[in-house]
Order: structure tokens, then C-alpha cells, then sequence
């Protein structure tokens, strides 16, 4: 069995063979195709780029011969943090990566994440963040969490001589034009209009998100004393950009304060399209499941531009943001969501399917029934428990039949699953069909397991001959299993 480091060993020799004989030499290409072999043997990778070394899982990566030295110090060089790789990567992408990797960085205010653009959807790169201010999106997240980084206000304030207030990025004398702003929603706005817009284009040019940010939140956000501003809200989407958008996902994923949440909900509500689109690229590298929650709320509150960005995401090559598009697909339903939940039931990640499996059971509905109904042959064990779930959860009388086929099912996970089901259907027909799974035959009974969630499918359907056949376990000869009639019988 190939070992990542062996993996990372034919990575570096074709770094150094595209460095030394070209793209076209015999070496190169050797070097490619045996990185592959070793890929499509050791599957997923996560390597960790260290300032010693490479690390995978924790523990670092032997270099004795100190050949991985180059290639690990052109990517720590370029910024990277954590190189992944997930499917075998084709040779001209390895070719692309190699050959960015090798070339010289330019002389810009660009991230380092610019010089790989266009290479994400195959090679999962981190970088590491600077004491220098990224500009864009990048830039609202790194300022909004890194201590020590550029404050938010220190080019405006140099520019105009102008402090910010207490506990705020703006200054006073921008306080008092928003306050004049909103304080006069019939009359002639023109000259404080002016002002604002002077003031985002300060705030713009010089990448100050933290102001740019609250000066959004307060055109949008009524008060108390101020109702909803339909000109205001306006011109606070007029002064959105991407950065911002972000900003605002960062926050609502960092908090855990429900009103708090609810309030950032709306605001990226309010904001639109550029809103919906910050929140599809969290929710498509989210990983935390409050993080994921809140942003699956927050779309889900969106409609069309929700179904919107969880169809951008069920595209993506990544399989955990296919995933998270599906599961966003299951909080917005509709006819649009089980379109795109036919396509997700036949992905190749087993993840994707199940995830598929149970979005459809949120969505409901026949044709959701039909499909999901189709799932219980699937080929991995866990995609055929979560079918059964789905199905007991929609109480499906029509995949009986089906869901009597799977209990010769060898996995016991799955016929657990598949007897909780039936309990909850509570269809008498299959009585005798899971009395056999309770009690098994003379030679071989089925596992504990197995045998308790026969017994609670038994007490589930509750009738006179499931009852009695739930009965005749409470004098089962194992323990477990007879505790567990004994409290089903005392229960009903």
C-alpha cells in the first residue's frame, strides 16, 4: 500500500523534473504518471506544509534524503498552508499546478491564493494569512478575526485626519451624515447622499471593509424609532461588495446568539443577490454543523436566490459542497429542488447520496416517495439505511413491499433501519415477516440488534397479533432482548 509519503516524494520529483528538463522531457511525464499511480492507490490526501516539513494526520513526514526540501519550500513560498488532493488529479492539471507553483509570484497587492485561481475545483489549497491586508473578500474575513492586522480605519483616518467614534470604525463627523441621511426619509436627500456615496468610495479605495460594513448595516437596519427605509436600503445595497457580504457570513457564523443570528439573517436578507452569494461559498466549505445550520437558515430564508445558490452548489466538483447544496435543497423544497435532487441520488460520493436520500424525505411528496424508493439497492450500506429511514420518516405504505426485499439484507445496520421503518409505516401485512426477524429459526437467531428493533416494529404496528408476538419475547432466553419486550409490553 502506497503511503503519503511516497505520494508527496512524486509530487516533488515532478517539480523538480518540470524545473529541470521542461514539460515536454521523458522525465517530466514519467514523474506525472507514476504521482497518479501512487494517487489513485493512496485516494484522499490532506498535507499540511510546515516550516520543517510536511505534515499528514499529525505526524510529520520522513524526508531522510531531503528530497521533498524544494517542494515544500516553493509552496511555503507561495503561501500555502495545507495542500489537498481528492480525485486523481488529470496530467494537464498537475502540469497547470506545477507550473504556477514554480513560477515567480508578481509584485502586487493580489493574495497568494490569485496565483492558483482557477485551479480549486481540483486541488484544494489553505494559505497562510499575512500582516499585510488582503484585499477583496479574503481581506473582510482575515480583518474581522486576525488580531494585529491593519486596523479597519488606519488609511481614512490618515487621509482625512479624522478619528473613528467610540466602538465604532466611522467617524463622528459620518455618524452625523447617516443620522442626517436617515432622518429626513421625504425630503431632499441630495446633499447627504452625496456625502455617503464620497464616503464608500473613500472606504473602497482603500479595502476599509470594517467601515464599509457598518455603514451598509446602518442604511438597512430600521430601528425602534425608524421604520424600514425603502431609499435607504437602497443605497446600502448600492455600497455592498463582496467583502462586505462576507463580512456579514463571518459574523453570523461565529455567533452563537440566536437573536443575534436572526438579525444578520435579515441584513443578508436585505442585501440580495450578493448576500445569497456569500453565504452559497461558506455553506459549500463549511464544516462546522452550527456554522452549516445558520447558514442553511439564512438561505433558506432567501427563496428564489436561495434555490439559486444551492444549484450553483450541487455543480461543484467538491463532494462536501454538493453536499451542502443538497442539504440546502431540502430546507427550500419545491419541484426546482427535487429536479436537481434526481441528478444528486446517482453521484459517486456515497455522502451526497444519502445526504439526497434525505433531503427528498424533507421535501415529501410522491414523486420524493418514488425516487427515494429506488435508493434501497443502492450499492453502499449506508445510502440503503438512510433509504429506510427516509421512508419510515414519510410513512410510505407503497415501499412496503420494497422494504420487505431489503430485511435479507446482510447488513445489520440496514435492517435495523428497515424494521424501524416498518414499526412506522404500521402496515399488518408484514407482521409475520418481522416476527421471523424477532425470534430467527431453530439453528441461528439474527443479532441482538436486529432482534430488538424487530420487536419495537412489532409494538409499533400494534396490533392483536403483532402484540402477541411482541408478548412471547418477554420469556426471550437473552436478557437484553427480554428487558426490552418486557418494557414494550408494559408500555402499550
Amino acid at each position: 500500500m502506497a503511503s503519503p509519503q511516497q505520494l508527496l516524494s512524486a509530487l516533488a520529483d515532478a517539480f523538480s523534473a518540470l524545473e529541470s528538463f521542461g514539460q515536454d522531457g521523458p522525465q517530466f511525464s514519467e514523474a506525472v504518471e507514476r504521482m497518479r499511480a501512487i494517487h489513485g492507490e493512496i485516494g484522499w490526501l490532506s498535507a499540511t506544509v510546515d516550516e520543517g516539513g510536511f505534515t499528514v494526520r499529525g505526524d510529520a513526514v520522513p524526508d531522510e534524503g531531503g528530497e521533498l526540501e524544494a517542494f515544500r519550500s516553493a509552496l511555503a513560498e507561495a503561501g500555502v498552508r495545507e495542500l489537498r488532493l481528492q480525485e486523481v488529479l488529470a496530467p494537464d492539471m498537475v502540469t497547470d499546478f506545477l507550473h504556477r507553483l514554480s513560477s515567480e509570484a508578481e509584485e502586487s497587492e493580489s493574495p497568494p491564493s490569485a496565483r492558483f485561481r482557477g485551479l480549486e475545483s481540483q486541488v484544494g489549497i489553505s494559505f497562510r494569512t499575512t500582516q499585510t491586508a488582503l484585499p477583496g473578500m479574503a481581506g473582510g474575513v482575515v480583518r474581522l478575526f486576525t488580531e494585529g492586522a491593519p486596523g479597519p480605519w488606519d488609511d481614512r483616518a490618515a487621509e482625512n485626519d479624522e478619528q473613528p467614534g467610540e466602538g465604532s470604525a466611522l467617524s463622528d463627523h459620518l455618524l452625523k451624515d447617516i443620522e442626517e441621511y436617515l432622518a429626513n426619509p421625504d425630503g431632499d436627500r441630495t446633499a447627504s447622499e452625496t456625502e455617503l456615496r464620497g464616503h464608500f468610495e473613500g472606504f473602497s479605495a482603500s479595502r476599509n471593509v470594517a467601515a464599509l460594513t457598518e455603514l451598509v448595516e446602518a442604511l438597512l437596519e430600521p430601528s425602534e424609532d425608524r421604520p424600514a427605509d425603502r431609499d435607504a436600503v437602497e443605497l446600502g445595497r448600492e455600497f455592498v461588495t463582496p467583502a462586505v457580504a462576507s463580512n456579514f457570513v463571518a459574523r453570523l457564523g461565529a455567533t452563537r446568539d440566536e437573536e443575534e443570528k436572526r438579525r444578520l439573517t435579515d441584513l443578508l436578507s436585505r442585501i440580495g443577490r450578493e448576500g445569497a452569494l456569500a453565504l452559497a461559498d461558506a455553506l459549500g466549505e463549511a464544516r462546522d454543523r452550527s456554522q452549516r445550520r445558520a447558514f442553511l437558515d439564512a438561505m433558506g430564508s432567501m427563496g428564489p436566490l436561495g434555490l439559486e445558490g444551492a444549484q450553483r452548489m450541487v455543480e461543484d466538483p467538491r463532494w462536501f459542497v454538493v453536499r451542502n447544496g443538497v442539504s440546502l435543497l431540502g430546507e427550500l423544497g419545491g419541484e426546482d429542488a427535487i429536479s436537481y435532487l434526481t441528478g444528486t441520488l446517482a453521484n459517486d460520493d456515497a455522502r451526497v447520496r444519502k445526504e439526497s436520500v434525505l433531503s427528498l424525505a424533507k421535501v415529501g411528496g410522491r414523486d420524493a416517495e418514488t425516487l427515494i424508493t429506488g435508493m434501497v439497492s443502492d450499492g453502499d450500506p449506508s445510502v440503503r439505511a438512510a433509504t429506510c429511514r427516509a421512508l419510515g420518516v414519510m410513512r410510505s405504505p407503497r415501499s412496503v413491499k420494497a422494504l420487505t426485499e431489503v430485511l435479507r439484507d446482510k447488513d445489520p445496520e440496514v435492517q435495523v433501519e428497515c424494521l424501524r421503518a416498518l414499526g412506522q409505516i404500521g402496515d399488518p401485512g408484514v407482521v409475520r415477516t418481522i416476527e421471523k426477524r424477532a425470534f430467527g429459526g431453530l439453528l441461528s437467531k439474527p443479532p441482538t440488534d436486529v432482534r430488538i428493533a424487530a420487536f419495537r416494529a412489532l409494538a409499533g404496528i400494534g396490533t392483536p397479533g403483532a402484540l402477541r408476538a411482541l408478548k412471547k419475547g418477554t420469556d426471550d432466553p437473552d436478557q437484553t432482548v427480554r428487558t426490552v419486550a418486557r418494557a414494550l409490553v408494559g408500555r402499550d
